[in-house]
């Protein structure tokens, strides 16, 4: 996902992509934490070490979605100024957001479309049954999952932000907002109930902030525009 919002994180510093540092943040250890210590507790130790492999598979796909947002906003001069791997996924932090419609769509649309040609390549690989094939077996799940997910049409996914910029060809913003966000909370409840019959705990905190993102967007849609705080000047 892309990210606007001028957030300041601390982290490790990993690399650097199109102008900006790749930062890990301190609550990526939690996405470890439970991908290990779950695999361990379905499937004791040898489970371990396939776990460590797809957590693996997982950060690559993860920094490919936001490399793409990252390099297309340099294509079109959208300076980046950190990707930031979470808890949930990542984002890349903007010096500023697009300043045209076919611009928020196309660095929208690069995060997906960057998984989904890993995706595509991968596919015409041969995969042998060894470590490093277990690694691309999963990277191929991945990124598959990663790119039809976020194509999703629903506010905060990168779909969602293509389908506002698309409507917004056609009505005002915050009308194109509060449509968006609205399918994106059907969404984020389709996806925790899903999650939470599955047992799928992580996906469903997922859900749940999905749906909490896209309420707030509602919110802001609806809201009143603020006017401009008026001047005074002093004769």
């Amino acid at each position: 996902m892309s990210d606007n919002n001028a957030r300041q994180e601390n982290g490790l510093r990993i690399g650097s992509f199109a102008g900006a540092p790749i930062i890990i943040e301190p609550t990526f250890l939690f996405l470890g934490a439970y991908v290990l210590g779950s695999a361990v507790l379905d499937g004791g130790v040898d489970a371990l070490r396939p776990a460590a492999i797809y957590l693996g598979a997982l950060i690559v796909a993860v920094l490919v979605h936001e490399m793409g947002h990252a390099g297309v906003a340099q294509l079109l001069r959208i300076p980046s100024k950190r990707i930031v791997l979470t808890f949930f996924g990542g984002y890349v932090q903007f010096a500023h957001a697009p300043r045209t419609r076919w611009h928020e769509i196309a660095v929208s649309a690069a995060g997906p479309l960057a998984n989904l040609a890993t995706w595509f390549l991968l596919s015409f690989v041969a995969i042998e049954p060894n470590g490093f094939g277990l690694f691309l077996r999963s990277l191929l799940f991945i990124s598959l999952i990663l790119g039809v997910l976020n194509l999703l049409p629903g506010f905060p996914l990168d779909g969602g932000h293509i389908l506002r910029a698309a409507l917004s060809y056609a009505m005002p913003r915050r009308a194109a907002s509060f449509i968006t966000a609205c399918i994106g909370l059907v969404l984020a409840a389709l996806i925790t109930l899903y999650a939470l019959w599955a047992q799928m705990w992580w996906t469903m905190l997922v859900g749940v902030l999905l749906g909490l993102a896209a309420w707030a967007e509602i919110q802001r849609s609806r809201a009143p525009p603020q006017e401009p705080p008026s001047t005074t000047s002093n004769a």
